[in-house]
């Protein structure tokens, strides 16, 4: 499997040459003889392999040309446009001819599922009645030929619909990533990130089983028809009473079917909702350990897992009656006939024909037993697709909103807007009649109050911002620099070359421009360091210049650039307006929005306008002309520039008629001489005397930990607690005993039933009418009576299995939700949020309805084998010994085949993370990524491709070991069979003819249900890896205790000190600060100054007790933070967060979480914070909806809220971390005042 590293992931590099060996020499299957072939004899070496070691991602095969993204993808497209954009009209167009080839295979594998009880039962017990031996050898002998067919049949009818279902959910995959990445803005506030993840990690996955549904929906109940027919010409009219109850069981069973349907939306709407909060909750983390709202937020989480509870146990009880009816049903019906044929009509019972019909009708049942199950999950598969298809039919952004004509244009305008109206809502557009053009080359600047539209007009320039008149022409590339940053999960280097080719001497010139160069030579592996998710380990202001640096980097026609200098000191501004605006890009065109009042008045710039009630007014003094003296400076920084012989031009690149190359991974020159894909550049291009930028060694930079993956079979520690979740030992107990007395009460009934067939025979001529009729009454009454208790000991059974394991599913959940929200910063700076995202969604789905689903049937199942091989051990004496050899081979064939199946489950799970992990990164990311142009669009639809590949193999893996196992317990139990039944004949002087047809009976049944059972342990165990996951959330290490010893009435002054304090983010890693001592006192306003990240986020992380400190201690009012609580500490502290975070929700719940505070009090903030004007134009008023991240706020007003609860909250200690970074001069001035008056008795440190 090609192994995409970190290097290669982010930047510009395809897998490297030695990575793609796996794939160069060609799937094994594709070499396969014949006889391989057939018996999946491809796979032994990988079972062998996953035998003597733990197998590893890198052991698995690369697809197969047929099962690659690319190609698959772009079949599926063609057939999905031209058949009206249905899922399911493509999927059957595409895929017909396979299903008709299983359907054909299907049939003939179930005729021969028929051939034995239909034929070879009666024939047998007629042999053995004449004494013909001959005839029964023959008859075993045809049995099991016809098994063996039937078998290989089944196993590649299985593999061929997984393979459908793998390809399937493969497209599916990209293009709900590509829609995703092509969302609206309305779309986006309906689709969430966790509602996108929520699709990849539930939805997709429903879909998956779809093929296989399908093919038993049709063949069961032709299935059921053929054996109704069968059983018809042995019991006569009597099956027509038996139809009658059965249509009753259906008519039951399909209006449970449809509330089943409703339970399966309710339940994946309740999903949606906690995936949400979820995906808000995990990654906005730090905000939420800041303000102390874990409690909060975790309780919200739960009120939603209560609500997603409730349609789990409502589709629960629904499972249960399908089970229950559909378990029973056979039975029943069974009664039902042999009632009517006995005494209604009058006929005797023989042995062949009860046990042939038994025969049959357990047939029937195991056919019965399926269609709940079939109908679940097609139901789940359907609805799954109607949301899917909800999402791909959602808007898209209006590639026509902007125009970027690939030439120059006649006249010398770079950005023209001519009679423009833009708005997010037709019915209220936010600008009217906008004019406004910016000439190639000019530096313009853009100001204005907080809400006013800044960053509404760069979105019109991106083409964001939906446009109802006019156009809007921006002419060249755009490089687009957001005022709140987007940073991805990987090393620094690459999220500044962001996938174009790496130019040592260009990367080297936007460090320093961009004020780098000192920050990448202070981190551990320089340029190779990794960025945690979100930029987690870098301050505000080095996220904005690696931004900017990504922008800087692109080499674009124009710059778009929103607050990029807010986040950073005036030295740092400085330098960048000096460095980058005026020589770095002194030759672009740049839009650059800002509220400093030194730049808006600064001589280097061509223009200003002020944005003020939708409309752009020309501010530049009259007779104003653009100091350009910077361009006579001898300045160390030279003009963008690339290297002589590379051109870094990507506009021949042809963006419309190829969708994208399959192999693509980078957005080259078209005119560059070098190739890009494999070649590491740094060893390429090395310019003689050239300035080297600082870089180091990947190795030493990792942030990110590989995820944990345990080896082996799940641990005991995990089986406990899995144990305890269900109740413990009683409950273990109680479902034992519930499924031992089902079993033995339908043993009890069968056996009732030989004792009443061998009287029948023994003594027919001896007895009357009258006492035939009598006896005849009697047994049939006794074998109701343990047919009735049979289905209630079932409803007890499948019940008591089925509410314990939602039981068990709460309970692991809360235990994880509890785990991660104690756990420290540094395990969500090094676990993408991905991560977490697969585990809240998948692995909680199969501990809600894989597990219980599993482990019922497998109880049952069990005790079933043990009974009716006991029985039939008993019953053919010495013969018997055939049996044990054949059970030993069995259970070492299970127990060969479950190590590398556990550990190939463990790999599908681990490889759907970074699956997640690009979905959420990319779908945060899209206006950005679509702002730099369609190649990079492209470059991360490429590289979702190859984790949809990865994943792809390790499912392929998976299905391939599956049938490589059935087909050899197929070949086992059909030689169980054989000699059961050969004993049978053999020994049937010695057999009463009842037992007889008992033991054949069960000879039918044994077979599927031990390959069957041993399928379901092989399940269990693998599902209980979910168990395992979640476990190991659970039992992650604390940050700390939150609520220990809480100090009454603290902090009540706010003096603050530092005493010799060393902080370091991690053990072993470098002090951040050293021997740190400071006092501050009660009510004191301090500043703290400094370069970015020279520490001073790491100051207020020590504050917080993000992470204890290494040496030294911190006290508040003459308490040392180390002893308090870590809940009272952060809740008794107010923060302002440079980059603010508003969770989705309600204007109130976000201001008061608690409840806390009334309206008045509310508003009264606001009106403090110049916010009541933006508020009451809502109807909703302080009820309005707050979207996801704030989205329906400009940073500058979602600042100005964070300053509101910091007012509500009066704490002692206020830290302002560049609170007002993203606000006007004049609104500025107000909060100032605002904060001087309010906060007048509080220590301030800003």
């Amino acid at each position: 499997m090609a192994t995409i590293k970190e290097s290669a992931y982010h930047g510009l590099q395809s897998p490297p040459v030695d990575a793609d060996v796996k794939a160069a020499d060609g799937h094994p299957r594709e070499a396969a003889g014949l006889f391989s072939a057939s018996t999946f004899g491809w796979c032994n070496a990988l079972i062998a392999l996953g035998n003597t070691r733990q197998l590893a991602p890198t052991d698995i095969w690369g697809l197969e040309d047929s099962n690659r993204v690319g190609p698959l993808l772009d079949r599926y497209l063609h057939v999905y446009e031209t058949k009206n954009k249905g899922l399911l009209k493509a999927f059957f167009s595409i895929y017909k001819w396979k299903l008709v080839a299983i359907a054909i295979m299907q049939a003939i594998s179930t005729g021969c599922t028929l051939f034995g009880p239909a034929y070879v039962l009666p024939q047998v017990i007629l042999s053995a009645a004449t004494q013909d031996w001959t005839r029964g050898v023959l008859l075993v002998v045809a049995l099991y030929a016809v098994q063996m067919l039937s078998s290989f049949l089944a196993v590649h009818m299985n593999f061929l619909n997984a393979v459908i279902g793998i390809q399937f959910t493969a497209c599916l995959r990209s293009m709900l990533f590509e829609k995703a990445m092509k969302l609206s803005a309305k779309s986006r506030k309906a689709k969430t990130a966790g509602d996108i993840a929520n699709l990849f990690s539930v939805d997709v996955l429903n879909v998956m089983a779809l093929s296989t549904n399908l093919n038993m929906a049709w063949i069961v109940p032709i299935e059921v028809g053929v054996t109704l027919y069968l059983i018809q010409r042995q019991v006569g009219w009597a099956i027509w009473i038996g139809f009658l109850a059965l249509f009753v069981i259906l008519l039951i069973t399909g209006g449970v079917g449809a509330f089943a349907g409703k339970a399966q939306r309710l339940i994946l709407s309740s999903k949606d909702d906690r995936m949400k909060v979820i995906n808000e909750l995990f990654g906005a983390i730090q905000i939420v350990k800041f303000n102390a709202w874990e409690d909060k937020l975790a309780q919200k989480v739960a009120d939603l897992r209560a609500k997603e509870l409730d349609a789990l146990w409502f589709l629960m009880k629904t499972i249960l009656v399908l089970i229950t009816s559909m378990n029973t049903a056979p039975v029943l019906i069974t009664v039902v006939v042999f009632a009517t044929y006995s005494i209604w009509m009058g006929q005797l019972l023989t042995v062949s024909i009860v046990f042939t019909t038994l025969a049959l009708f357990t047939n029937l049942q195991v056919a019965f037993i399926a269609m709940p199950m079939i109908l679940v999950s097609t139901i789940q598969a359907l609805v799954s697709v109607r949301r899917i298809d909800d999402v791909l039919a959602m808007e898209e952004i209006h590639l026509d909103n902007t125009l970027h004509p690939r030439f120059p244009m006649d006249c010398d305008l770079a950005i023209q807007i001519s009679n423009g109206s833009f708005g997010w809502e037709k019915e209220s557009p936010l600008f009217k009649n906008l004019q406004w053009s910016v000439r190639r080359g000019e530096f313009v600047v853009v100001h204005g109050a907080v809400g006013s539209g800044k960053s509404s007009l760069c979105s019109i320039l991106l083409g964001e911002m939906d446009k109802y008149d006019g156009a809007v022409v921006v002419a060249g590339r755009v490089a687009y620099f957001g005022q709140q940053s987007w940073i991805q999960n990987a090393s620094i280097r690459h999220n500044i070359v962001f996938g174009r080719p790496y130019d040592r001497v260009r990367y080297r010139h936007v460090l320093d421009a961009c004020g780098l160069l000192n920050d990448v030579a202070g981190f551990p592996a320089k340029d190779r360091t990794e960025i945690g998710l979100k930029g987690v380990n870098l301050s505000g202001g080095q996220k904005a210049r690696v931004s900017l640096a990504r922008a800087c980097y692109a080499d674009a026609d124009v710059y778009i650039l929103d607050a990029p200098l807010a986040a950073v000191d005036a030295i740092v501004a400085n330098e960048i307006f000096t460095k980058c605006f005026q020589t770095l890009l002194k030759h672009k065109t740049i839009v650059l929005v800002t509220h400093n009042p030194d730049i808006v008045a600064s001589t280097a710039i061509d223009r200003s306008f002020l944005l003020q009630d939708g409309h752009l007014i020309d501010t530049t003094p009259k007779n104003h002309v653009r100091n350009r003296v910077a361009d006579e400076l001898s300045s160390s920084v030279a003009p963008l520039r690339g290297r002589p012989g590379i051109c870094t031009d990507d506009d021949n690149l042809d963006v419309v008629v190829v969708r994208r190359p399959h192999n693509l991974l980078v957005t080259p020159s078209a005119q560059s001489p070098y190739v890009f894909e494999h070649a590491d550049p740094l060893s390429v291009f090395t310019p003689a005397g050239a300035d080297e930028a600082p870089h180091g060694h990947e190795e030493g930079g990792a942030l990110t930990v590989d995820e944990e993956r345990a080896v082996g079979r799940v641990s005991k520690a995990v089986v406990w607690s899995y144990i305890q979740a269900i109740g413990g030992w009683p409950s273990v107990v109680i479902m034992l005993l519930a499924t031992a007395a089902t079993e033995a009460i339908r043993l009890n009934a069968d056996v009732w039933l030989t004792g009443w067939t061998n009287q029948s025979n023994s003594a027919a001529a001896l007895r009357t009418a009258d006492a035939e009729k009598a006896d005849s009454n009697y047994n049939m009454t006794v074998y109701s009576a343990l047919v009735l208790a049979t289905c209630a000991a079932t409803v007890v059974q499948f019940g008591v299995v089925l509410g314990f394991g939602l039981r068990a599913s709460r309970v692991l959940f809360e235990r994880m939700l509890a785990g991660l929200i104690a756990a420290p910063m540094r395990f969500f700076d090094t676990n993408p949020i991905g991560r977490i995202l697969n585990r809240c969604g998948d692995d909680v789905f199969q501990c809600d309805i894989a597990i219980p689903m599993s482990f019922a049937p497998i109880l049952a199942s069990t005790a079933t084998v043990l009974a009716r091989l006991g029985l039939s051990l008993a019953a053919v004496q010495w013969m018997g010994l055939l049996l044990p050899p054949l059970v030993y081979i069995y259970v070492k064939l299970g127990a060969y085949f479950i190590l590398p199946l556990r550990e190939l489950n463990r790999i599908k799970k681990v490889t759907m993370s970074p699956l997640l992990t690009l979905v959420s990164e990319g779908v945060d990311g899209a206006v950005v990524i679509r702002a730099f142009g369609l190649n990079y669009q492209r470059r991360f639809y490429r590289l979702h491709d190859v984790a949809i590949e990865d994943f792809s193999a390790a499912a392929f893996a998976l299905a391939s070991l599956n049938q490589w196992f059935a087909l050899r317990v197929a070949c086992v139990s059909n030689s169980l069979v054989f000699a059961l039944v050969l004993g049978c004949v053999v020994m049937s002087k010695a057999i009463s003819p009842g037992i007889l047809g008992l033991v054949i009976s069960y000879g039918f049944t044994i077979p599927g249900s031990l390959a069957q059972l041993v399928n379901m342990w092989a399940g269990l165990e693998t599902a209980l890896i979910a168990p395992e996951r979640l476990h190991e959330y659970a039992t992650l290490p604390s940050e700390g205790l939150r609520h220990v010893g809480d100090v009454p009435n603290w902090p009540s002054n706010g003096q603050l000190s530092y005493d010799q304090v060393s902080y370091r983010y991690k053990e072993n890693d470098p002090l951040v600060l050293r021997n740190v001592s400071f006092q501050v006192q009660g009510g004191e306003k301090i500043g703290i100054v400094g370069r970015t990240g020279a520490g001073k986020s790491s100051l207020m992380m020590s504050l917080f007790r993000m992470n204890d400190v290494a040496a030294g201690a911190i006290s508040i009012d003459g308490v040392d933070i180390a002893t308090v609580g870590l809940h009272q500490l952060r809740s008794s502290l107010a923060i302002i967060p440079q980059n603010p975070v508003l969770f989705k929700g309600s204007l109130r719940n976000y201001l008061d979480p608690f409840d806390d505070f009334t309206d008045d009090q509310l508003w009264g903030v606001l009106q403090k914070v110049h916010l009541t004007d933006r508020i009451v134009v809502s109807d909703a008023k302080l009820e309005q909806d707050v979207d996801e991240n704030g989205e329906n706020f400009s940073v500058g007003e979602r600042q100005m809220l964070c300053m509101s609860r910091a007012l509500l909250h009066n704490a002692k200690i206020v830290v302002l971390d560049e609170a007002t970074a993203a606000i006007d001069h004049a609104t500025d001035q107000v909060l100032q005042k605002v904060i001087r008056e309010e906060f007048k008795h509080s220590t301030v440190l800003t």
